[in-house]
């Protein structure tokens, strides 16, 4: 009897050991994973992707990559406020050890829905941080989030503008007020244009309906304006939105200028923008501070590094403007035909 007790103790306890090493073994082999959360606003236009795809880019560069050391989840909202919510939810209750929002809107309401957490929050592509509610609170308020906007002083634009069509007086500015980020770079280009001798006439919609849209236009086009500006507008940079503006646009011989590069695809004349990518890896290399521990006090907001300069040759063309040299040989990237 005593032997049998004996054994079964020894049975029992070669059981614990071997579960013991079996444990011990996963968690050496596939350790928990810190989550990192992302929530992308829209994929078009295409500079939401590039953003992203950034972001996962300077997170690698600093020795951060998916399933390695941390776990990766997108969620693309669609543009959809309810759905940005939801994800911000989602990944707080799963815990996640940071999160990183693409875009202007989504990084509202990620900040809002987690207000009462301490999950710190990276934000890349976005506009106009400080005139969206995105400016750094001050001390004694804790600091919650960085990032790096897409911000491009709208002066810089408006002179690639100028070199463009020489004599420029009679400035429109069309937005959306959907979203914030519009809003604040339309009023902004209100208020700095005349600083070099332009005349704003400013007009917004309220959505992308096609009606609204083209009754604005042609109150524009009546008002005499000689350039357009489409300013940080997620909503009118839309491709069949800006097909519909540069359309209506090119009848009157009107250049139109955008903030991206990938929208001039679309019949835009010129874009003085940054580069999204790179961008997002400015982004993903604070994301990979944060991770590391260091605070998010000593993680300062930064802006692009990298701007570049896009032309649509055939547009150019199709307006009859002869383009100066001085402006072709700062392009970067150029369209030979629209889209």
């Amino acid at each position: 009897m005593n032997l049998w007790r004996q054994y079964s103790i020894r049975i029992v306890l070669g059981l614990i050991l071997v579960l013991s090493g079996i444990y011990v073994g996963h968690q050496v082999l596939f350790p928990h994973l810190p989550l990192v959360g992302v929530i992308q606003w829209v994929s078009e236009p295409k500079s939401f992707e590039d953003s992203t795809q950034g972001v996962m880019e300077g997170l690698r560069e600093e020795g951060y990559q998916d399933g390695l050391n941390i776990r990766l989840e997108i969620r693309n909202v669609r543009g959809e406020r309810d759905e940005a919510a939801a994800a911000a939810r989602e990944f707080q209750e799963k815990g996640i050890r940071l999160l990183i929002t693409v875009g202007t809107v989504p990084t509202l309401i990620a900040l809002e829905v987690t207000r009462n957490s301490q999950i710190p929050i990276v934000y890349t592509n976005v506009g106009f941080p400080d005139a969206t509610g995105l400016s750094r609170p001050a001390p004694p308020e804790a600091i919650r989030f960085t990032g790096t906007s897409a911000e491009v002083p709208v002066l810089e634009q408006l002179r690639f503008l100028l070199l463009a069509r020489p004599g420029l007086k009679r400035l429109g500015i069309l937005f959306c007020t959907a979203t914030p980020q519009a809003v604040a770079c339309g009023k902004a280009t209100e208020t700095e244009s005349p600083k070099i001798g332009l005349i704003p006439f400013s007009r917004t919609v309220p959505d992308d309906r096609p009606e609204p849209l083209h009754q604005v236009l042609t109150d524009l086009i009546d008002q005499g304006i000689e350039a357009l500006l489409i300013p940080f507008d997620p909503v009118l940079r839309k491709p069949k939105n800006l097909k519909l503006i540069c359309d209506a646009a090119l009848q009157a011989a009107i250049p139109v200028m955008v903030p991206d590069g990938h929208s001039v695809a679309h019949g835009p004349l010129l874009a003085y923008h940054c580069d999204f990518m790179d961008m997002g890896r400015q982004s993903g290399r604070q994301a990979a501070q944060v991770l590391k521990g260091v605070p998010l006090d000593q993680v300062p907001p930064e802006s692009p590094q990298i701007k570049k300069l896009t032309i649509n040759l055939k547009v150019a063309q199709e307006l009859g403007l002869l383009l100066p040299r001085r402006l072709v040989c700062q392009a970067h990237h150029f369209y030979q035909e629209s889209q």
